[in-house]
């Protein structure tokens, strides 16, 4: 149920930072361990370059929100990534090669270093709607590998049936691409999968998708409202129904 309404679904897919994770915490840590190591891998001028094409002043570590790091998909943040390494000279082809191995280093030390964030209530009511029977699944513009990791770090990653990233797809949202795969893997249709996130981008590929219902977790986006079926102030408004 959302609110009073009584909505009928197997599958319920969640974005992740914003929506389940407090992404503040997150971004601000990935920033740091991206930094680290692009400098690791790329040196100080091109972690410095890739911290200015990205919106972020390490200095205090401020980031827009606005930017590539919390809204552009995988792959187009490691472009950003390439660019600015490619930028100190390195040829395109090692530049992107760098830009990777330091990307997944950067994951790796997410998974050790940092302790994610739930917003109060997530686990819950996860456990809630799994414990209704529910299919649940992550798609997210990160990457898949990596959400599971950190779900698995929280001891929750059993919650969910699925998870899909970017890195699974040609297009990330808000192409239907991860939605749809995400369906696939666990034989559900679109029509019968609700699907949770954040950003007008998850509303778009909701829509995009045919989805049975798509539900948007509140901000100040009037436009995302208006693309979404339902909006909440977060997802423990979301209860399993009992008869």
């Amino acid at each position: 149920m959302i609110g009073k309404k009584e909505i009928h679904c197997k599958l319920v897919l969640f974005d992740l930072d914003g929506t389940l994770l407090d992404e503040r915490t997150r971004y601000h840590n990935l920033a740091q361990a991206r930094f680290q190591t692009i400098t690791n891998h790329a040196g100080s001028k091109a972690a410095k370059m890739w911290a200015k094409l990205s919106g972020i002043s390490m200095a205090t570590v401020t980031i827009d929100l606005n930017g590539p790091l919390p809204k552009a998909s995988r792959r187009e943040d490691l472009s950003v990534a390439t660019v600015a390494i490619y930028q100190t000279g390195r040829k395109w082809h090692e530049a992107r090669t760098l830009a990777q191995e330091a990307y997944k280093d950067a994951d790796r030390m997410q998974v050790t270093l940092y302790k994610p964030s739930l917003f109060h209530g997530t686990r819950e009511t996860l456990i809630v709607l799994k414990g209704a029977g529910l299919l649940l699944g992550i798609a997210t513009n990160g990457s898949g590998r990596a959400s599971k990791e950190l779900m698995d770090g929280l001891g929750m990653g059993g919650l969910f049936d699925v998870f899909v990233g970017a890195d699974d797809v040609v297009d990330a949202k808000p192409a239907p691409d991860m939605i749809l795969l995400a369906c696939e893997r666990t034989g559900v249709e679109p029509s019968e999968t609700v699907y949770v996130g954040n950003e007008p981008e998850d509303m778009m590929a909701a829509r995009a998708a045919s989805v049975g219902f798509a539900v948007a977790v509140y901000n100040l986006d009037n436009e995302m409202k208006e693309m979404a079926d339902f909006s909440v102030c977060s997802i423990t408004d979301i209860r399993a129904y009992s008869a």
